[in-house]
C-alpha cells in the first residue's frame, strides 16, 4: 500500500477514534481575537506590588474607573490598600494620579462598586485585619462615596448594623427602578452570628438597606459563598459558589423564592469544581457566566480564565471557552474577572480587566480583549 493511502487511512482511524473524540471534547475552544495588555505592573515597584482583584465603573466618554488591592501577598498584609485608577477604554491610558484607600492596620482585601440611580458612585470594600493567631477576620463592610465620577471620595465609613446583622463582604449589584439589590456576606463572628449570603435592598440610593432573603437558606442550605446576579424575565438569575466545591445557576423570581436551579459542575466534564469570583453578563440576548476555571479533577490543570455561555430558560449550559491558559502555564493566582462590551469602529469588543501572576510572581493588573459577537450562537 502506498504511503500517502496508508497516512490517510490512519488518519481517518484517529479522527473516528472515540478516546480521541473524548480528548476533543475535554478542551473548550479557545477565542478567535484575542489582546492581552499589562495596565499595572508590580514590576519595579519593590514594595506592596502585589495587585489583585480588580473591579470596574463604567463611565462617560468611554472610561472606566478601575480599582484594585494593592499590598503584599493574597491575603492577610496588613495595610494593604483599594487602589483606584481612570482609564481610557480605547487607548488603555491611565487618565488621574492614583487614589488610595485604607485605614491604619486594615487589609483592603476586596472593592466592588455601586452606581445608585441618583448617580453616586461608592466603592464598597471587605475590610479585614489579623489577629494575635495570624489569621485574617472581618471587621464589618465599609464604603467610600464618590459623588464626582471618582475624582474624588468621601471619608471611609462603617456601613454598620443592618436589620441586626453586620456584613462582610459584598459581591454584586443589580438596579430595578429605583430600588437597588446587593448580594451580601456576613459571617458567624460578626452580629448576627450566621455564615450565608444575603440580598438586601435599598431604596433611598445607600443610606438605608432592608433584608431581603437568605439565599443559603432558600437554596437548600448549601454553604456558598462568591455569588453573582442578573436581572431576568422578572426576577434574577443567580450563580453562586459553593464551599462543596460546586457551582450552581439558579432562576429566583422578584422576591428570590427558588424557581429552579442546575449544578452545572455535576453536569459538566470541563468543570470540576467551582467557579472563582463568578460574574453575569448578557450580550444580545446571550447569558454569559465568566470566572477562574480548574477544568480537570483535583486541580490536576493549572486556573483558567473561561466563559460560559448558558441557555436562561433551562440553565443548561450552551458552549464553554477557555479565554486565558488553554496551555496551562504555570499561573499561580489570577482570575477574579470584571466584563464590559465596548463598541469600537471595527467590533464589539469583550473587555475582562483581571489579575494574573505567573511562576510565583506578583500579579499583574491586566486586560483581555476579545471579539464579542464570536461567542455569540
Amino acid at each position: 500500500m502506498k504511503y500517502w493511502k496508508r497516512a490517510w487511512i490512519l488518519a481517518a482511524i484517529i479522527s473516528t477514534s472515540p478516546l480521541l473524540a473524548t480528548a476533543k471534547e475535554s478542551i473548550p475552544p479557545g477565542p478567535q481575537y484575542r489582546i492581552e495588555e499589562t495596565l499595572v505592573s508590580y514590576r519595579g515597584t519593590g514594595s506592596n506590588d502585589y495587585l489583585a482583584f480588580p473591579a470596574i465603573a463604567p463611565l462617560a466618554g468611554n472610561e472606566i474607573l478601575l480599582s484594585y488591592k494593592r499590598g503584599r501577598q493574597h491575603a492577610r498584609d496588613p495595610g494593604a490598600v483599594l487602589e483606584v485608577i481612570r482609564i481610557d477604554l480605547e487607548s488603555g491610558r491611565q487618565l488621574q494620579e492614583p487614589i488610595q484607600i485604607g485605614v491604619p492596620e486594615g487589609i483592603m482585601q476586596m472593592g466592588e462598586w455601586i452606581r445608585f440611580p441618583n448617580g453616586n458612585l461608592a466603592t464598597y470594600i471587605d475590610v479585614q485585619k489579623v489577629d494575635d493567631q495570624g489569621q485574617h477576620y472581618r471587621t464589618g463592610l465599609m464604603r467610600a462615596i464618590s459623588r464626582d465620577n471618582g475624582r474624588s471620595f468621601e471619608t471611609l465609613e462603617s456601613v454598620g448594623l443592618i436589620d441586626g446583622v453586620e456584613y462582610g463582604y459584598l459581591f454584586d449589584s443589580a438596579t430595578i427602578g429605583q430600588r437597588l439589590y446587593a448580594l451580601i456576606m456576613t459571617f458567624e463572628y460578626l452580629a448576627g452570628g450566621r455564615r450565608s449570603v444575603d440580598v438586601l435592598y435599598s431604596d433611598d440610593n445607600g443610606e438605608t438597606w432592608h433584608f431581603q432573603r437568605n439565599l443559603n437558606h432558600e437554596f437548600g442550605d448549601i454553604r456558598i459563598n462568591e455569588s453573582s446576579l442578573i436581572p431576568y424575565l422578572g426576577g434574577f438569575i443567580i450563580a453562586t459558589r459553593g464551599y462543596d466545591s460546586m457551582q450552581r445557576l439558579h432562576h429566583v423570581d422578584s422576591n428570590f423564592k427558588l424557581i429552579q436551579e442546575v449544578n452545572i459542575t455535576e453536569k459538566t466534564p470541563t468543570i470540576s469544581s467551582h467557579i472563582g469570583r463568578p460574574r453575569l453578563f448578557e450580550h444580545s440576548g446571550s447569558y454569559f457566566l465568566i470566572g477562574r476555571n480548574h477544568r480537570a479533577p483535583n486541580y490536576k490543570f493549572p486556573m483558567e480564565l473561561d466563559l460560559i455561555r448558558f441557555d436562561p430558560t433551562n440553565l443548561e449550559i450552551e458552549e464553554q471557552y477557555v479565554l486565558d491558559n488553554i496551555e496551562r502555564g504555570d499561573v499561580t493566582d489570577g482570575y477574579y474577572p470584571s466584563p464590559i462590551i465596548v463598541n469600537t469602529a471595527k467590533r464589539k469588543v469583550l473587555n475582562v480587566f483581571d489579575y494574573k501572576a505567573i511562576i510565583g510572581n506578583s500579579p499583574d493588573i491586566i486586560r483581555f480583549q476579545f471579539d464579542m459577537e464570536s461567542f455569540l450562537p
